[in-house]
């Protein structure tokens, strides 16, 4: 075995640890700064069916929410109060977390132009993660808040029935069973 391939295998579980630990450094920021709704702090374990809802402007579109709306009466076979009462709570919570979406906006802007310095200013970094974690925090409680309202709305058998489709669907996957497709469409 050459000097070169020896140095390169024994590295490498140096190598993977410090890209893992750059990778963890940054999640939070990534979870902040999503783009795109069912994504990052709405994504795991919050998009079991109202994240990407709550997340981008579904809940801001009467049509898209329609959408979204009929595909869950469909699949849990919703009672029309229980449709009712769903758009309700998507609804409130969608404006509680508009403001949230601004912060993030605002978050990744200031990391880029943090990043974007010609001197690195860590502790502004490190600040910025940390009001990023705190946000995330926040989005958090709302959205669970707003998805055991929506539970409280169902059948024991609906939520099975939704558990099911989480399960075979992945909830880190596309933004949950319900999530919107189409792109912009819905």
């Amino acid at each position: 075995m050459s000097a070169t391939v020896a140095v390169s295998i024994r590295w490498r579980p140096l190598l993977l640890g410090a890209l893992l630990a750059v990778s963890a450094a940054a999640t939070p920021l990534v979870w902040a700064h999503a783009p795109r709704a069912g994504h990052g702090p709405m994504g795991a374990p919050m998009a079991g069916g109202m994240g990407p809802v709550l997340a981008g402007p579904i809940a801001d579109d009467p049509a898209r929410l329609d959408r979204w709306l009929d595909r869950m009466t469909q699949h849990l076979r919703l009672q029309p109060a229980q449709r009712d009462d769903i758009r309700r709570i998507a609804q409130a919570a969608a404006q509680d977390l508009r403001p949230l979406r601004d912060e993030v906006r605002a978050l990744h802007e200031e990391r880029r132009r943090l990043w974007a310095q010609s001197t690195l200013d860590e502790a502004a970094i490190e600040a910025l993660r940390q009001r990023a974690l705190a946000l995330h925090e926040r989005l958090s409680a709302r959205m669970q808040q707003a998805m055991l309202e929506a539970a409280r709305v169902l059948t024991p058998e609906q939520r099975q029935r939704l558990a099911q489709s989480m399960d075979r669907r992945g909830t880190h996957r596309h933004g949950g069973p319900f999530a919107p497709r189409g792109g912009d469409k819905g």
